[in-house]
């Protein structure tokens, strides 16, 4: 009996220390998820400062410990309570609507911002694109290794130095609250982002 209640309390000890091991690996993804962010929006500020070469640097380390669609994830649509590791648009969640990079961009191609909606925004948006072309250049840091048929390393390397561009020009139109030059940088960025989704993302 003394012997049964011995396996029975390694078991359960046992037990509670896979538990514990597993409890730690989630609050070590999610720590890592965190930092992801933390170093993404690293590379926005040294864009914004035109710090290119630790731009590239910071990209490069990225992509050595990350895959793209965990940095591209960084764009989707943030919870009201900010618990999901994503930016979202704006310091508080939920403030700005569609609160998430992707559907904010989406959003602002279908109509110009109204002036005074833009001058709520601009800074939020200004700071949403220098995001965007940060995670631009993370993908360009992290071409395919080797040429498919149809998927060319070259032609992910040039879209992700146009999305780059074109978030960097919307950051500028943003800056400087013009609307209409705003909603031109959002279509051209947009139709980088589905050229290129349609050859890596959609095959």
């Amino acid at each position: 009996m003394k012997k049964e209640a011995g396996v029975l309390l390694t078991g359960t000890a046992v037990l509670s220390l896979a538990i514990g091991f597993m409890a730690a690996g989630i609050g070590a993804a999610a720590d890592d998820k965190a930092d992801l962010r933390s170093v993404v929006q690293k590379i926005a500020d040294a864009l914004e400062k035109n710090d290119s070469d630790q731009a590239k640097k910071l990209a490069q380390e990225v992509a050595k410990g990350h895959d793209v669609e965990d940095v591209m994830h960084l764009m989707s649509k943030r919870d009201p309570q900010g618990k999901a590791k994503v930016f979202g648009v704006g310091k508080k969640p939920g403030a700005i609507s569609p609160d998430g990079i992707e559907a904010k961009i989406q959003n602002m191609g279908k109509k110009p911002l109204p002036p005074t909606q833009m001058d709520k925004e601009a800074a939020d948006l200004t700071e949403m694109a220098y995001r965007v072309a940060a995670i631009a250049e993370v993908a360009h840091a992290k071409p395919p290794e080797k040429d498919e048929p149809k998927k060319k390393k070259k032609d992910w390397l040039d879209w992700s130095d146009s999305m780059k561009k074109k978030a960097l020009a919307l950051a500028e139109s943003t800056k400087a609250k013009k609307p209409a030059d705003a909603r031109k940088a959002v279509a051209d960025l947009n139709s980088t982002c589905n050229e290129c989704h349609g050859v890596f993302r959609d095959q």
